[in-house]
């Protein structure tokens, strides 16, 4: 059934309740049940379709990223998660690892007790470098070498 049926359809099909049989009555006094046809199956790919495309070389460490349209979510459950920290911050900035720019720290929102989500607007080309820290100021800069990603979702950038 398309979008719009239930609007100009005036029948509907009804299963009779002593058989197996169906019949068909006219002018129901409820709307037809709507069917996705066209839909995104939202269940299996909430952020987009380019999930598996993305360079994931950190998710041993506990930092991993999802494509969601010209935003990244970001999933941290890194060594300062581990740790029992109650708020974590992403610090993210663009361009050479060792020069960031357009710096601007996120705070995150904590899922569950070891884990934290962070879904920022990507707001230009240029790798895209990370760190993380906690209300305390420990710091998870992946032993100084930042976890760096290739910047595939900004468009334009491909």
């Amino acid at each position: 059934m398309g979008f719009f049926d239930f609007l100009i359809n005036k029948s509907e099909l009804f299963r009779d309740p002593n058989s197996s049989n169906f019949y068909l009555a006219e002018n129901p006094s409820k709307f037809q049940p709507f069917n996705e046809e066209f839909s995104l199956d939202l269940s299996t790919e909430p952020y987009g379709t380019h999930i598996n495309e993305l360079d994931n070389s950190y998710s041993s460490s506990g930092v991993e990223i999802q494509d969601t349209r010209n935003t990244l979510r970001v999933l941290y459950s890194g060594i300062l998660a581990k740790n029992g920290a109650n708020e974590i911050y992403a610090v993210i900035g663009y361009g050479d690892n060792q020069n960031w720019e357009n710096v601007t720290e996120y705070p995150m929102h904590k899922l569950s007790d070891e884990k934290f989500e962070l879904i920022f607007p990507v707001t230009r080309t240029g790798q895209i470098n990370m760190a993380f820290r906690d209300s305390a100021n420990n710091w998870d800069n992946n032993s100084r070498k930042n976890y760096t990603f290739s910047n595939f979702i900004y468009e334009g950038s491909h």
